[in-house]
């Protein structure tokens, strides 16, 4: 696991039944779109409820309580706040999962609320994921913040929104074959590494080298001109990275693509703020592969543990954890919530700029 925060805590309890309350209140529009805000969790019904009967759980449970939460507001006197401790689900019955599952603890603001209880949300249903029942015990580890000394950004649906362009392109390529290219091809290829055209390429259609190569032909012939249209720097990227820069993290891309669609970055004057960059032509082998990203490690003479990768697929998660870095997932891309909390993420986020949040240091939990 990463160790760069300055704190970590762990809790543990036993799976238990809950009222059904939960499953009413994740599915409050309110409440869901503040979970997604604050931790990028788009939250399955429901919640899995977790009793902590030994006494020294409880008193590491208060300790994080004693840390400022996210707070969830409702809209009216009628609703109920919460607050929000982000977690990552680290083991069950008394198995380390290889990688952790990212997710939250909700404590509603009522008098009275259970000391010995926790109530998590994710975006995948934990109980079918990890196969629990009632009475497994289940593993916490409190870890909100990592302070980093390198944040390594991917671009495509991480800084820019650069997957409509590629539908853009590649929808006027195909129109003389009458293929529809839709976003969810888009983020289908980008999320498994499988061939773009076999998603797009109608069964009994050609699929032969010849056939491929002039559709990417042609997709490339109309991309200046879909860039121009379609892609555009994703909203408070500008400001994310200077803060984080401000915060003394140095900055870097790896992207596998061949670095196509940077001309916007370029025109906003945010290439300049990486040290360095490194695309799919400077590298032998694509992501997962983690290749490029180690890479940019040694230019920048940091170490792993020390590192943040931030992209918006699960191949990008899965090249941060063959890299050993921390691995940052943002919801603007060709991931969801759920995929890329199933993939492993360490952390969740709706967006770029939630990214300082995360890397920066914290304060040390009270007691």
């Amino acid at each position: 696991m990463i160790t760069t925060a300055e704190v970590v805590l762990r809790v543990s309890g036993e799976v238990r039944t809950g009222l059904g309350q939960g499953a009413q209140f994740t599915r409050l529009g309110w409440a869901r779109a503040q979970f997604i805000e604050h931790c990028g969790i788009d939250p399955y019904p429901g919640t899995l409820n977790v009793l902590m009967e030994d006494v020294d759980q409880q008193r590491r449970w208060s300790q994080i309580r004693a840390a400022p939460a996210l707070v969830v507001r409702a809209p009216s006197a009628q609703g109920c706040d919460a607050g929000l401790y982000p977690v990552s689900i680290v083991g069950y019955r008394g198995t380390r999962i290889p990688r952790g599952i990212a997710a939250a603890v909700v404590v509603p603001d009522v008098g009275g609320y259970p000391a010995d209880q926790l109530e998590i949300i994710a975006a995948i249903d934990l109980r079918d994921h990890l196969d629990v029942v009632d009475g497994d015990s289940l593993e916490l580890e409190y870890q909100p913040r990592h302070a980093v000394e390198a944040a390594i950004f991917d671009i495509d649906g991480t800084l820019m929104n650069s997957l409509d362009g590629y539908r853009l392109a590649a929808s006027r390529a195909t129109e003389p074959f009458g293929y529809e290219v839709t976003l969810e091809h888009v983020r289908r290829a980008l999320n498994s590494n499988q061939p773009f055209w076999d998603f797009v390429i109608p069964d009994g259609e050609p699929r032969d080298e010849r056939r491929i190569a002039e559709l990417r032909d042609e997709t490339m012939r109309h991309w200046p001109n879909a860039l121009a249209e379609a892609v555009s720097v994703l909203p408070g990227t500008a400001h994310a990275l200077e803060r984080l820069r401000a915060g003394g993290i140095r900055l870097a891309i790896y992207t596998g693509s061949g670095g196509e669609s940077m001309p916007p970055l370029r025109a906003a004057g945010l290439l300049d703020l990486f040290e360095v960059i490194v695309t799919g032509n400077d590298v032998e082998r694509r992501k997962p592969d983690p290749q490029g990203i180690v890479r940019c490690l040694d230019e920048l003479g940091v170490e792993a543990s020390r590192a943040a990768y931030i992209g918006d697929s699960c191949i990008d998660v899965d090249a941060s954890w063959a890299a050993g870095v921390l691995s940052i997932a943002v919801l603007t891309g060709a991931g969801d919530s759920s995929s890329l909390a199933a993939a492993g993420a360490h952390r969740l986020s709706a967006h770029i700029g939630g990214v300082p949040e995360l890397l920066t240091a914290h304060d040390r939990l009270p007691g």
